[in-house]
């Protein structure tokens, strides 16, 4: 008897190892397959928004600086202030500069860990961050900007091209408009970012503290380095704000909608669910009866 329930035991143990590693491959294979449709769409975005450079150029000096009389009017036009403050600290400077540069790799980190541990959740935070995108194209050509370190007749530099790593020449498979500071999605995909890395924390307080850490830390990076103003923050939280009320009208109408989808499960893809797969065979203990057949 005991030789059959090792047996069992490990036969259990073996199915339930290759589950574990079936669900690594297929974390790995839905990490990979959508990173790598954001990199596509990512450079889709930045050829569109290259088309409006032309008149960006020609308007967007005057924009900033009808935007900077905007905020010295609210007494928010900290910009100088900040950017002085970041560079009299030369470690901060530079892990500022770092921040801002390796801003899309962790973008799709963030993506990583929600796909990995908060599926569901990332499944709808996808949606935000494709409509943020097609609600953030219309105002570079509606509003081009050229961002505060393209004034240095207010003290503002640009810190990449000063101290590193790279100065922002705009580069890629795909060229950048630099005049598409409004609205900032730097901060509007960092914000949906670290909702992912929220999610995947099993306590949410401390999710929520990791999360406002992220985005603050985003915020003091774009507005030192000199590349967005404090309105362009507040137009990039509109902006991811109306994309989660569009993702959310997608999901209930449309052909995209998912109120005739089955019902996903919400546990993650690496946590084991509640729900015992019924591929795993247990034992079947019975009580010994007595050889005699009583």
């Amino acid at each position: 008897m005991a030789a059959t329930l090792s047996h069992l035991d490990r036969s259990s143990g073996s199915r339930v190892r290759a589950l574990l590693h079936q669900r690594w491959f297929n974390a790995a294979w839905r990490i990979a397959l959508n990173i790598g449709a954001f990199m596509v769409l990512f450079q889709t975005y930045k050829m569109v928004r290259l088309t409006f450079v032309q008149r960006s150029q020609e308007i967007g000096f005057d924009n900033a600086e009808r935007l900077i009389s905007w905020q010295q009017r609210l007494h928010i036009f900290i910009e100088p202030d900040v950017q002085r403050w970041a560079m009299s600290h030369h470690f901060l400077i530079h892990a500022l500069n770092w921040n801002y540069f390796l801003f899309m790799p962790a973008f799709y980190t963030y993506c990583g860990i929600a796909i990995a541990f908060a599926p569901v959740r990332f499944r709808h935070l996808r949606r935000v961050f494709l409509s943020s995108m097609l609600l953030a194209l219309p105002w570079y050509a509606i509003f081009p900007l050229a961002p505060p370190r393209f004034m240095p007749s207010y003290g503002l530099i640009d810190t990449l091209a000063k101290f590193g790593p790279v100065p922002d020449k705009g580069g890629g498979m795909v060229k950048a408009n630099h005049y598409a500071a409004m609205p900032s999605m730097h901060i509007g995909w960092t914000t949906i970012g670290a909702c992912m890395v929220a999610a995947a924390i099993p306590w949410p307080r401390v999710g929520r503290a990791v999360a406002v850490a992220i985005v603050s830390w985003m915020c003091l990076t774009v507005v030192a380095t000199g590349n967005h103003y404090i309105l362009d923050i507040i137009g990039g939280w509109i902006i991811i704000g109306c994309a989660f009320g569009l993702a959310n009208l997608s999901e209930r109408y449309g052909p995209l909608a998912l109120k005739n989808a089955p019902e996903l499960a919400a546990n993650a893809l690496l946590t084991p669910s509640p729900h015992r797969d019924k591929s795993i065979s247990r034992p079947v203990i019975r009580p010994e009866t007595n050889r005699a057949g009583h």
